[in-house]
């Protein structure tokens, strides 16, 4: 599938749920970009202890939308997503289950960045029947490559 493609799909699906940012990523697609795309950029939003306790995927960025332990907003995101990040780049944006991922994406998206993307499901998405996340949706569920630190 070609890039333009994949972001046209992206654009699609953010655009019918009215969403601001440049789009909605399935996990297949996100690293098709990642591996294809010049200026692809995978940030990863979540805590610092989700990264050790749910694992990481290698060559992303870490700028946290929320700090463990109380889940408050991170007051220097737009600070340090600056210093990894440039405007013009296209940035996949991964937290847990996607919901701070696309509240991050929308927050950029208000900030000038024009090339923002939810990852759907994000890391490990919602849990399966017996309550176990990484089974039913999301990067780990679709066997895309993940590690442990």
């Amino acid at each position: 599938m070609a890039h333009q493609d994949i972001l046209e799909r992206a654009a699609q699906r953010a655009r019918a749920a009215g969403k601001k940012h440049a789009g909605d990523l399935t996990p297949e697609e996100a690293h098709q970009l990642l591996r294809e795309h010049p200026k692809a950029k995978l940030v990863d939003v979540r805590s610092h202890p989700e990264l050790d306790f749910a694992g990481f995927i290698e060559g992303c960025c870490h700028v946290p939308w929320q700090l463990y332990p109380g889940m408050t907003a991170n007051p220097h995101f737009d600070e340090e997503i600056r210093r990894v990040a440039q405007p013009d780049e296209f940035l996949l944006l991964l937290c847990r289950t996607g919901g701070r991922s696309l509240a991050a994406a929308e927050h950029l998206a208000e900030q000038g960045y024009q090339h923002c993307f939810n990852i759907l499901g994000g890391m490990e998405g919602k849990p399966d029947a017996s309550g176990q996340r990484g089974k039913v949706e999301g990067w780990k569920a679709s066997g895309l490559p993940w590690k442990h630190k």
